[in-house]
């Protein structure tokens, strides 16, 4: 084998490690959110049947996760880009009313 074509197949290599790494993120940012959701609803529920109340910072949490999510996608990609948009406003209110309500103001 040539220098050139040890170092092309450990360029390619190298490649598909990187494209391997992302999508291990992605995914471990996926399960992170999910599990940010299943959290705050578990201490929803509980509050709710503990008779303690609702509290809406925990839901605040949940929906600023994805008013990020679908802000950070509208921004890097292009496809579905007002779609995303639409979805980080729809986010971004609800995050907002949330917040206004742990703290008394609505």
């Amino acid at each position: 084998m040539k220098k050139e074509e040890i170092l092309e197949m450990s360029k390619e290599e190298n490649k598909i490690r990187d494209v391997y790494e992302i999508k291990i993120d992605s995914d471990a940012r996926k399960i992170a959110g999910l599990a940010i959701v299943v959290l705050a609803s578990l201490y929803y529920s509980y509050e709710i049947f503990m008779g303690k109340g609702v509290n809406p910072a925990l839901f605040s949490i949940v929906t600023i996760y994805d008013a990020v999510l679908c802000g950070y996608k509208a921004y890097k990609m292009e496809n579905n880009r007002k779609l995303n948009i639409l979805c980080t406003i729809i986010w971004l209110v609800l995050s907002i009313i949330f917040i206004l309500q742990y703290l008394k103001v609505i």
